[in-house]
């Protein structure tokens, strides 16, 4: 039972939800107030995650002489959240996809300055080194291709920062599932993504790898910004 909460927070719940929730499958066909009381939460508190959970399909409402009661829906319900969060997850694929796609045919523009492109191993050396000089302490990577920027290269670059540095966090989202990282620094996920290819490094910049031999170096800060909000979108799902 005690990790329960967790779990349900994997899903999408805050932690008073769950609470809430786990409550309301204890309690049955209940009141708020029982449930508050369970739940050591306010009732006011617990009136608007009850809302909030409603709105998820996961607490219904009837009414018995003139007085509000609350009951659980099944847990199956929480198969729907799941259902919604990769249809949005898919949405903001399509849209990231879109993003790119913009980028590459931005390259023959005007605005050189802030969008560029590099190619073959000169141009991926002249991208990384970009990197290794970064002033940034939050570093976001997804990794779709090992063979793109290879684990032990890119630990050498993370050590490297954190060298001239010092405190760093790095977080990591890669399509091959990862034991956990011996890095203090370094926090692994596995990317949810399946039409995604490129590798994506975000920091004071953003750096899009298509190959070894092939980049984009971003230095404009509302895409920077946009990259770095999906970013923190999938790694939160």
């Amino acid at each position: 039972m005690e990790t329960l909460p967790l779990e349900l927070r994997k899903l999408g719940l805050s932690e008073k939800e769950a609470r809430v929730y786990l409550t309301a499958l204890e309690l049955g066909y209940t009141s708020v107030q029982k449930i508050a009381q369970h739940a050591k939460i306010s009732r006011p508190t617990t009136y608007e995650i009850i809302k909030s959970l409603k709105e998820k399909g996961l607490i219904t409402k009837s009414k018995d002489k003139q007085k509000n009661y609350f009951i659980a829906e099944s847990p199956d319900n929480l198969l729907g959240i799941l259902r919604r969060q990769k249809k949005e997850i898919e949405e903001k694929e399509r849209e990231f996809i879109r993003i790119i796609a913009a980028l590459r045919s931005k390259f023959s523009l005007d605005n050189q300055r802030e969008i560029k492109t590099y190619k073959d191993e000169k141009g991926l050396e002249i991208l990384l080194d970009d990197l290794l000089t970064t002033s940034s302490r939050k570093i976001y990577v997804l990794i779709n291709n090992e063979k793109i920027w290879p684990e032990k290269e890119r630990q050498i670059i993370y050590q490297a920062i954190k060298k001239r540095l010092g405190q760093i966090e790095i977080k990591e989202l890669s399509v091959d599932k990862k034991n956990k990282s011996s890095l203090d620094y370094l926090e692994t996920k596995t990317l949810k993504l399946s039409s995604f290819k490129e590798t994506v490094i975000i920091y004071d910049k953003v750096i899009i790898l298509s190959d070894k031999s092939s980049g984009i170096l971003i230095d404009n800060k509302d895409l920077i910004n946009l990259i770095k909000s999906f970013f923190l979108y999938i790694w939160k799902i």
